[in-house]
């Protein structure tokens, strides 16, 4: 719960002030605008947590089934998340294909792992100063996890190619647009504020 010296700027008009503490389903406004300072969400934690863990487990199923499937008279070519990132490397693009493999592999996976690992640790309660770090990294990155991003130009990929092939979308496909979703879930359901403050509690 954070504490009553927990201390907040107004996202609207920047007055510094200091955060009662709130019970879950209770929210704080700004003394001088009456904007929203911070609304304890209910049963964040373990919502948060589960989100996490399906994250994971759907995250992997994207990568190790295949994405895509191409029937071009009679031939049958599957393709994963990692072959299109390798088949630029192949086709001397080594700076998009580095891009397309941190904002579509690397930096997603980071996120899911490392909030599971905070989570858990949350939960439990074996916090420490040492996880503060790590937290603060992953909500650098986040803007950088552009899941969404890369769905659109696979679309986009579908379309132009539906001409010239049969596109037959795999079970990746269907667990990455699940991810998409779960993703967004866990970062609107993630209290952060909580986060950081059974973090940096003593």
């Amino acid at each position: 719960m954070p504490h009553a010296t927990t201390q907040i700027a107004c996202h609207d008009c920047d007055l510094l002030q200091r955060l009662p503490p709130l019970k879950p389903g209770q929210s704080a406004r700004c003394l001088r605008c009456n904007a929203l300072l911070y609304s304890r969400k209910r049963t964040s934690l373990e919502f948060s947590l589960a989100l996490a863990a399906t994250g994971i487990i759907l995250f992997a199923i994207a990568n190790l089934f295949p994405f895509l499937s191409l029937n071009a008279h009679g031939q049958i070519q599957d393709s994963t998340l990692i072959s299109g990132a390798l088949a630029m490397f192949d086709s001397d693009r080594p700076m998009l294909a580095a891009l397309v493999l941190l904002t579509a592999f690397v930096f997603p996976l980071l996120d899911l792992l490392g909030t599971l690992y905070i989570l858990l640790n949350v939960r439990i309660g074996r916090t420490s100063r040492a996880l503060l770090p790590l937290f603060r990294f992953l909500r650098s990155i986040k803007p950088w996890g552009m899941l969404e991003v890369f769905l659109l130009a696979v679309l986009v990929a579908v379309v132009k190619l539906g001409d010239l092939a049969t596109v037959i979308p795999g079970v990746a496909l269907y667990s990455f647009c699940l991810l998409i979703l779960t993703m967004a879930a866990l970062a609107s359901s993630l209290d952060a504020h909580l986060i950081w403050n059974r973090l940096s509690a003593p």
